[in-house]
């Protein structure tokens, strides 16, 4: 394991879902007796202080939350006439419940699978979180440690590759190279000592990463590595460096999941690279 896992370990252990759930004093809830089509009709009016509309809604016995009601879609299912709430709803399973002390990362590896979770703290539930908690900040924090540890892994990667020099830059296309180069210039002009290589975007230290071979950096084809670094500098980088959505729907969370998971890949694959055994020497 490189020195630097236990900072980024650190970091995720911190950021849990309890800086981001909705408290248990103020989630809406139903009754399991009450008739479905009743809070359905309440939730489509709107719940709450906010009058807000709920795609799930814990459903509370006396002083204890035994399950979730789904509302989302009920709408396009047959009459509910005289059925309640109990016979509708998920009851409380490991599949919706998180510990309080579990990590928006553990929340995000599994988001468009399981959109909606009760938090467990003690001997009870202390609030709920669900898909459109994404947004906050502390998730916003999380997202951004993982997209920066990846792009530090590789800028260790390619200083692994090439040692001294800026010969890396011949890996980058002509209107990227000569950027950089520009800025690499007028650095030397200030007498800067800034690195040639912090002047690179993550998109151009991912491009001098997948043009390397013998051995290559990412396991599997070159094309199928490039659309996913793609993807996340595109749909996730850059929203999440610019403070725009990046979660505003449901196929959004989908895509989100997936670019997780290739994210904490990628990184695992290149902080072990390059091999032992391969000793590498500026081209």
């Amino acid at each position: 394991m490189r020195q630097d896992a236990g900072p980024f370990e650190t970091l995720h252990a911190g950021l849990t879902v309890k800086l981001i759930q909705t408290p248990r004093n103020d989630l809406v809830t139903c009754c399991p007796q009450e008739r479905a089509a009743e809070v359905l009709d309440r939730n489509r009016a709107g719940n709450g202080s906010r009058r807000e509309a709920y795609d799930y809604i814990p459903v509370e016995d006396r002083t204890e939350i035994v399950g979730l009601f789904r509302t989302i879609r009920r709408d396009e299912n047959p009459s509910m006439e005289g059925q309640v709430v109990e016979t509708l709803m998920d009851p409380l399973s490991p599949k919706n419940l998180i510990g309080s002390d579990g990590t928006i990362l553990d929340f995000l590896r599994e988001v468009d699978d399981r959109p909606y979770r009760l938090v467990v703290s003690g001997n009870g539930i202390s609030g709920l979180v669900t898909w459109s908690d994404l947004q906050k900040l502390p998730v916003r924090t999380a997202l951004f440690g993982l997209i920066t540890g990846l792009e530090l892994e590789m800028t260790r990667a390619i200083r692994c590759r090439y040692p001294s020099g800026d010969a890396w830059l011949e890996d980058l296309g002509s209107d990227a190279r000569q950027k950089v180069d520009e800025l690499i210039q007028l650095s030397r002009k200030n007498d800067s000592e800034v690195d040639s290589l912090h002047y690179t975007t993550f998109w151009d230290k991912a491009k001098i990463l997948l043009s390397l071979s013998d051995p290559g950096v990412w396991v599997g084809s070159r094309r199928r590595n490039k659309s996913q670094l793609r993807k996340i500098n595109d749909f996730l980088r850059n929203p999440v460096a610019h403070a725009r959505d990046y979660a505003a729907s449901r196929e959004d969370v989908e895509r989100l999941q997936v670019m997780i998971h290739s994210l904490l890949s990628l990184r695992d694959q290149v902080a072990t690279w390059p091999p032992e055994e391969t000793m590498l020497v500026e081209a």
